[in-house]
């Protein structure tokens, strides 16, 4: 009798078995290990042993399925009922002669494929046909589209035109001239081969593979068939779920030879995977800037952002200084930077006169707010009387005789000769015209800077101009109970000027080039000059590229700093990146630090091609991505926040991966970063992270873990410990 309930799940490769509404573990149905499995697919039937049921849906097979997965497939199983009268020698025969016909099969059909002359090809039921092998249809083949032969093989060649109804004109024709080539005979060769190949079937150890494109078929065997000295074909692997500790597994086997115990065989215990475990995605250093297509204007440095500027020494160009400067962004701004102060070296708290010191308090008169203004490499500075904090800050000023630019300020720790290594923390540069109205330049927050002697430079993106600045300090470094300055410098460049493409020189003003003269000595530069540009748009320099910022002179402790206005730079992944080893990814973390109107707008991708983002209820797709504006302009508007991105829960992720049931296989992140106006606005994104659950893992077990013994007939495992495993063993 048959078992033959359900259908069957094929996998190519495989010697994995599922069912589809089968009962496969029911003993009632008597399907059992050693068994055979007769598939119906691919229009022919394909033999199988059955190494194991492991349960009503999984059978494992004595050898990896040769053919197409699919789904659906119809199949049987020869079992026996209860009240079945079997002849298990008949039966032994009748296998046999199957297999031995199979096996005659394949033998007439490689001779049809390979050698020359004539074949008899006879079936299970004793008929047969005579065909001539394919080496001699090809030459066959060959020698009719030969043109040098013009049909001389053909008896009678002139009845022969006749009898094919051909025109006089054709028949008359010089036939002789009249060739094809074998390429003209449109897929032949192709068409052969598939009719045979489609005509053969593998027996057991036996395996065909027909490669399309190379157009050829490989015969191979799968096993040895015994066991000697040769080692198995392969690996029956065996899952075994809640296993108990020091349980035993037997899987028989059967050999044509005697034992010589050449096979090997082994266990795996599942390891769960470990919850809240942080998987980095990237670092952002330079590095990983390889692995994306991008705009020309990001930075990879540890942190990612978008390039707003730089720092440029100037080199000798005639009889003047110059350096070109980057400037195809959407804006800039150029300012002049020196390490020389604004304020001469005071030898009071007002003197010279003009200048007055002052401070929110003192520790004391040998620590007095001027001795941060003397100018001196060592010597004093100034000490707080008191710690400084958000409620009462302590303040170090400076009043100047009239309202003075500066483009930056530098900050000398102290040490602990004077007084005591207490640096500020979190400050800010104010500035004021009246000591009433005070406004914010620059401000710092928890800078942990506390070495000693150290000079600490800000330059600013805008330039400041006023009477009168100070240092507003909220926070200090060290436990002492005061904060501490050894020198603070407000410092501005010696002026500059601009040129064009076309050798046009210009100065600057509140973003406004104006043209002027080429300059023919040092004093123009100071007529005419600038020290701070303003905010200079694309439109004023279009045409003008590139372009190059020119200083009279070039003291060692003189630069050029520029502020530059990108437009969003987007990064999008050159390859995807695997998360097959996780169960659960519970969130996503982008960590960024943004400031004024800077944005960070991510989107996510399983294959590069169809871009994603999480709308609150479902993951919504914005198409493709391009590392270019259109991209950028694209993932500003339609992008995931780094907020909203860290909101999205395990179970939405999971929404991401349907066809692997909520299990992640493949993951890109693409980002864009936006500065409107880098003086302002700030974009960085240190890292992006993963929390996670790892998926399961299967650890390779010791001796000591797992007991196998090979026997004559059969291979055992002892589980030490209760558990999940895999076993897994060769087969003879």
């Amino acid at each position: 009798m048959w078992y033959k309930s359900g259908s069957l799940s094929l996998f190519s490769g495989s010697k994995v078995v599922l069912g589809n509404n089968t009962a496969w573990a029911d003993k009632n149905n008597s399907v059992v290990a050693g068994g055979m499995l007769l598939i119906f697919a691919d229009c022919s039937i394909k033999i199988y042993e059955i190494a194991s049921v492991v349960s009503d849906t999984e059978l494992v097979l004595a050898s990896e399925y040769i053919g197409c997965t699919e789904n659906g497939v119809n199949y049987a199983i020869p079992v026996l009922g209860s009240s079945d009268a079997f002849d298990h020698a008949a039966y032994v025969v009748q296998v046999a002669a199957m297999l031995a016909g199979y096996q005659s099969q394949l033998a007439q059909w490689k001779q049809v494929l390979t050698e020359h002359g004539q074949v008899t090809l006879t079936d299970n039921g004793g008929q047969s046909v005579v065909v001539k092998t394919l080496p001699d249809l090809t030459d066959a083949v060959s020698r009719m589209m030969d043109k040098t032969l013009n049909g001389a093989d053909i008896p009678d060649k002139a009845q022969f035109v006749a009898n094919l109804g051909l025109s006089d004109v054709v028949r008359k024709s010089d036939l002789a001239n009249h060739t094809h080539t074998a390429s003209q005979i449109t897929d032949f060769t192709d068409a052969v081969r598939k009719v045979l190949v489609a005509t053969l079937a593998a027996g057991r150890g036996v395996s065909l593979a027909y490669d399309n494109r190379n157009s050829q078929l490989s015969i191979s065997a799968t096993g040895t068939g015994s066991g000697s000295g040769q080692g198995g074909s392969g690996y029956t692997v065996v899952t075994r779920m809640g296993t108990t500790a020091n349980q035993i597994f037997t899987f028989p086997i059967s050999l044509n030879d005697q034992m010589d115990y050449s096979f090997d065989a082994y266990a795996l215990k599942e390891e769960a995977g470990l919850t809240s475990q942080t998987v980095v995605i990237d670092t952002f250093s330079s590095t990983s800037a390889a692995n994306y297509e991008q705009t020309n204007n990001v930075v990879f440095d540890g942190q990612l952002k978008p390039y707003t500027g730089e720092t440029y020494s100037m080199g000798s160009d005639g009889s003047f200084y110059s350096s070109i400067i980057k400037a195809d962004g959407i804006s800039l701004s150029v300012s002049s930077y020196s390490t020389s102060t604004v304020v001469p070296a005071m030898t009071s708290a007002n003197t010279p006169a003009g200048y007055i010191a002052s401070a929110s308090s003192v520790y004391n008169a040998s620590y007095a707010a001027y001795y941060a203004f003397d100018g001196s490499v060592s010597g004093n500075g100034w000490i707080s009387a008191s710690a400084p904090t958000a409620a009462a800050p302590q303040w170090l000023e400076i009043e100047l005789p009239s309202q003075t630019q500066i483009t930056g300020y530098i900050i000398t720790n102290p040490n602990s000769v004077i007084g005591g290594l207490a640096s500020p923390k979190s400050w800010s540069l104010q500035g004021s015209n009246d000591g009433s109205v005070w406004t914010t330049v620059h401000a710092v927050s928890n800078s942990t800077n506390n070495t000693a002697d150290i000079d600490q430079e800000f330059p600013l993106s805008v330039a400041a101009n006023y009477s009168k600045y100070r240092l507003y300090i909220t926070d200090k470094n060290s436990s002492y109970a005061f904060v501490s300055i050894k020198k603070l410098k407000l410092v501005v460049g010696d002026k500059c000027l601009i040129s064009d493409s076309f050798g046009n020189f210009y100065t600057a003003s509140s973003g406004v080039l104006t043209k002027v003269n080429s300059p023919s000595s040092a004093s123009e530069f100071s007529t005419v000059g600038f020290v701070y540009s303003g905010v200079i748009s694309s439109s004023a320099l279009s045409g003008k590229l590139p372009i190059k910022v020119w200083l009279a002179s070039n003291p060692a402790n003189n630069y050029v700093r520029t502020s530059y206005g990108p437009p969003p730079q987007i990064i999008v992944p050159k390859s995807l990146t695997s998360v097959r080893s996780l169960q659960v990814i519970s969130s996503a973390q982008l960590s960024a630090t943004l400031s004024g109107k800077g944005a960070v707008s991510v989107a996510v991708s399983r294959d590069l091609n169809d871009w994603v983002v999480w709308s609150g209820s479902s993951w919504v797709s914005i198409g493709s991505l391009s590392a270019d504006a259109t991209g950028a302009n694209k993932l500003i508007a339609s992008g995931m926040t780094a907020s909203s991105l860290g909101q999205v829960t395990a179970t939405q992720w999971a929404l991401l991966f349907p066809n692997t049931n909520g299990v992640p296989d493949n993951l890109a992140f693409a980002m864009v970063l936006s500065v409107p106006d880098p003086s302002v606005d700030g974009a960085v994104v240190d890292d992006l992270t993963l929390n996670v659950t790892n998926g399961s893992a299967w650890k390779k077990q010791t001796e000591a873990e797992v007991e196998i013994r090979w026997y004559p007939d059969k291979v055992t495992f002892k589980t030490v410990a209760a558990g999940n495993y895999k076993l897994a063993y060769q087969q003879p």
